[in-house]
């Protein structure tokens, strides 16, 4: 059985701790782990292609440049030129500042009253 790290990374902000609603970067972190499932299901040639020569990289600052597009937890798109592409350690998606959205995600987390 796979066990997907947006999944897992999902069910850690509840198991056995408090979750804390009022940090706006847990999405954020979230969201960051279907990139890295989308390279384990190996489904797309071209994704994986484009994450392995960085030209695709994660943006996780939120920022965009002339893009026209709403902000969300985790967009996946073309790294700006001149700009260095930066792999933290246990991951295999860059992350930089992107030039296009070719893919987004939103997190949302509701809280039960």
């Amino acid at each position: 059985m796979v066990e997907y790290r947006l999944l897992k990374e999902f069910r850690g902000l509840f198991e056995a701790t408090k979750y804390e609603h009022r940090r706006s970067n847990l999405g954020d972190f979230v969201a960051m782990h279907l990139y890295e499932d989308l390279v384990a299901v190996n489904k797309s040639d071209r994704y994986v292609i484009s994450v392995s020569d960085m030209s695709r990289v994660l943006n996780v600052q939120n920022r965009r440049k002339g893009i026209d597009a709403r902000r969300g937890d985790g967009t996946f798109g073309e790294l700006i030129v001149g700009e260095t592409p930066q792999i933290d350690p246990g991951y295999k998606v860059a992350r930089g500042p992107v030039a296009t959205v070719e893919i987004g995600v939103e997190v949302k987390i509701l809280r039960r009253q």
